[in-house]
C-alpha cells in the first residue's frame, strides 16, 4: 500500500443526474420510507432490471441527504476502494475524511491495517455526521468477491452509527460474512427481482411517456408474459417481441429501435453476451447456454437432458448470481 494518492474522479461520487425517459415508479420509491428504518438495504437483480435508475430516483427526492458511490472493476483494489469510500461520504459531508485519510496514507498492509483503517472511518463518521443519511453503492458485484473488501465493508455495515442507512445495488446477492446476524436482528431489508420488474401498468405508462403509444392492458399483459417485467429486454428487443400486437406497430416505437441498433451495433443479443453471459467463468456460460433450451429445469432434469454433472452446484450458482432464473 504505501503512501500512494488515489486519484478520485468526481464522477463515480456524485449522485447521476435523472433522465427524462427514465419513469418514475411510485410504488418503489414508497418503500423507501420504511426501508431506511433499516441498517442496510439490498437492491438484487440481474443486468437491465432499473436498479440504478430507482436508486438515482430515490437519491434526487430523499428526504436525507445520500451519498453516492458508482464501483468499477478497478474498485477492487482495497486501498482504492477505501479511498473512493472516503470520497463518497466527504462529498456530502466536508467536514469529513480527514482523519480516514490520513490512516489510509500511513497503512502499510491492507491486512494489518484493515482494523485501523475501520476505526478510523467509524470514529469519525460518529464525530463529524450527526443527522440520518444514507449511502448507496452502487454496482457492488464487482467488488463482493474480493476478500479483504467484503470483510471490511461487511464490518463498516455492521458497525456504523443508526444514522447511517447502507443501499447496495449488486446483480448477486451480497456474500458479507456478518449479513446473517444482522439479519436476525432485522437490520436488513431490500428489493429483489420480482418486485424490481415492470407491472402491466408501468409498461403503458412507459410506453405513453416515450413513444406517444397507449397500451392495451391486453398488450401489457403480454409484453410482462414475454420479458417478464425485464425492461432492458423489453426495450431492446427486436420488433418480433411485439408480434401480434398492432399498439407496437407506431412508427416512433420503429424508429427508435431501428436508430439504437443501427448506430450503436447493440441489440438484445449483444447486450446479454456483453453484460451477462463474457462475465461467466466458462462452467457457468456453458450451463446457462444449455439450460436456455429448458423452459423449466432441475438438477433432476439436467442430469436426464446433459448426462452427469454437479448439476445443484451450478444450480445454486446462477441463483445466487441472479442469472435470469427464477424458482
Amino acid at each position: 500500500m504505501g503512501s500512494i494518492e488515489i486519484p478520485i474522479s468526481r464522477t463515480k461520487i456524485i449522485i447521476p443526474s435523472l433522465r427524462p425517459e427514465v419513469l418514475r415508479r411510485a410504488r418503489l420509491l414508497a418503500r423507501f420510507d420504511d426501508l431506511l428504518e433499516k441498517r442496510l438495504i439490498i437492491v438484487t437483480a440481474p443486468a437491465g432490471y432499473g436498479k440504478t435508475s430507482l436508486l438515482v430516483d430515490f437519491s434526487h427526492q430523499s428526504e436525507i441527504p445520500v451519498c453516492w458511490l458508482s464501483l468499477d472493476t478497478l474498485d477492487k483494489d482495497p486501498q482504492r476502494f477505501i479511498a473512493y469510500l472516503i470520497a463518497a461520504l466527504a462529498e456530502r459531508f466536508s467536514a469529513f475524511g480527514k482523519q480516514s485519510n490520513a490512516v489510509l496514507k500511513s497503512a502499510t498492509r491492507f491486512e494489518q491495517d484493515s482494523e485501523r483503517l475501520l476505526s478510523s472511518l467509524i470514529n469519525e463518521m460518529d464525530d463529524q455526521i450527526d443527522e440520518h443519511f444514507a449511502l448507496v453503492v452502487d454496482d457492488y458485484h464487482f467488488v463482493d468477491f474480493i476478500p479483504h473488501i467484503r470483510d471490511l465493508f461487511s464490518r463498516f455495515v455492521s458497525q456504523v452509527g443508526e444514522n447511517c442507512h447502507v443501499i447496495l445495488a449488486s446483480r448477486r446477492l451480497p456474500t458479507l460474512p456478518d449479513i446473517a446476524l444482522m439479519v436476525a436482528r432485522q437490520q436488513v431489508s431490500g428489493f429483489d427481482l420480482e418486485e424490481l420488474a415492470f407491472r402491466p401498468d408501468e409498461i403503458r405508462t412507459l410506453f405513453k411517456k416515450n413513444y406517444g403509444v397507449k397500451l392495451t392492458d391486453d398488450a401489457a399483459e403480454e409484453l410482462v408474459r414475454q420479458t417478464e417485467g425485464w425492461i432492458t429486454g423489453l426495450l431492446l428487443s427486436a420488433t418480433e417481441a411485439a408480434r401480434g400486437m398492432p399498439d407496437l406497430s407506431s412508427s416512433a416505437v420503429r424508429a427508435s429501435r431501428t436508430r439504437t441498433a443501427r448506430a450503436t451495433g447493440v441489440d438484445l443479443a449483444a447486450y446479454l453476451d456483453q453484460q451477462v453471459l463474457s462475465q461467466q467463468p466458462p462452467e457457468l456460460r456453458q450451463f446457462l447456454l444449455q439450460t436456455s433450451l429448458l423452459e423449466e429445469f432441475d438438477a433432476d432434469l439436467c442430469e436426464a437432458v446433459l448426462g452427469a454433472g454437479d448439476w445443484k452446484k451450478l444450480i445454486e450458482k446462477v441463483k445466487r448470481n441472479s442469472l435470469f432464473v427464477l424458482p
